[in-house]
């Protein structure tokens, strides 16, 4: 009875002393033997999660997802262009102060243009105005973050060119919905929003009377041979690469608006696509309110790798017989 009442008490012995430290003999380095005081492997394994906690309070709160390799290498070659773009400008204001220096030494004139002072002071008048023109800008579900990219882009060219030019015309950048891709892309120009130009994220039939609007497409039938005062000319500021095709033609039939295509069969021979850029259709507009004729308007905008050359102009009836007329009266004499 002893002997059993003995193995019992020792076979409890390990259940009671679980969660208790007790002294374990060991042999050291010179043979001896010497006690250590050891623990369970429960309090181990709490005291290395606390330490663990300690040492990173952060570990223990929900992981974030990671990031796509392609989508860090995006985020970092933002931050480094916007790291670059303060540095570039003024390595370009710098550029320009040694050429205007140099100019100045020189004794050449020191700018073609208007001063910014003047520029800043010039205020496009839209009530004397003959004509007005409208970007269409509804078109972010349409267009890929680069795409955007590329149409923003088109827009800061536009405004240069209306803000230098010796005859602006009224400028509208309309549809642009809030918080959308278009005024993201937009917002990273400082003060843009200073810009002579009317934004508004309402659509353009809400904001012009419908009678007065022309919608430029190139699938349209009718050709725009000429300006007409009072009008309101739209220009679709959709970059899509030709996947859209014919979206602005159908949209204007949609509203039941006129709509029309410049002269560029009537005047050029072209073998490539007639797809112009949002700021080229601009510029071919704002060069014909100034009073250019459209062939030498078309030559100088469109670039040169579309291989354009001049449509030869061929004698109307009219001509030809005022000129037969001519022949028959010199004959004659």
């Amino acid at each position: 009875m002893e002997d059993i009442a003995h193995r019992d008490t020792k076979s409890e012995e390990p259940s009671c002393q679980s969660n208790t430290i007790t002294p374990t003999e060991v042999k050291d380095a010179n043979g001896e033997l010497c006690s250590v005081t050891t623990g369970s492997s429960t309090e181990l394994e709490d005291g290395k999660n606390q330490d663990r906690l300690n040492s990173d309070p952060e570990s223990n709160l929900p992981h974030a997802p990671e990031l796509s390799k392609r989508q860090r290498k995006k985020l970092l070659k933002l931050e480094n262009w916007e790291k670059r773009k303060k540095e570039k400008r003024q390595k370009e204001k710098e550029k320009q102060k040694a050429k205007r220096i140099e100019a100045i030494q020189q004794g050449l004139p020191v700018r073609n243009g208007p001063s910014r002072k003047e520029l800043k002071r010039r205020k496009i008048s839209y009530t004397n105005a003959t004509i007005e023109v409208v970007i269409d800008l509804s078109f972010d579900h349409m267009m890929i973050d680069k795409d955007v990219a590329k149409c923003v882009k088109q827009l800061l060219r536009i405004y240069t060119l209306n803000r230098r030019s010796a005859r602006p015309v009224p400028l509208h950048f309309v549809g642009i919905e809030k918080g959308g891709a278009v005024e993201r892309h937009l917002a990273r120009n400082d003060g843009y929003r200073h810009w002579d130009v009317r934004f508004s994220d309402e659509h353009f039939m809400q904001l012009f009377k419908p009678s007065t609007l022309v919608y430029l497409t190139s699938e349209s039938d009718q050709v725009l041979d000429r300006l007409e005062d009072g009008c309101v000319y739209v220009i679709g500021g959709l970059v899509d690469h030709n996947q859209h095709k014919g979206h602005c033609y159908q949209l204007a039939q949609r509203h039941g608006i006129r709509h029309a295509r410049l002269p560029l069969a009537e005047h050029l021979v072209i073998k490539t696509r007639t797809i112009l850029t949002i700021n080229q259709v601009f510029e071919v507009l704002l060069n014909v309110h100034m009073g250019k004729e459209w062939q030498p308007t078309l030559l100088e905008v469109l670039p040169a790798r579309k291989g354009v050359i001049p449509k030869p102009c061929e004698a109307t009836k009219d001509d030809d017989v005022t000129l037969g007329e001519a022949v028959e009266i010199t004959t004659q004499t």
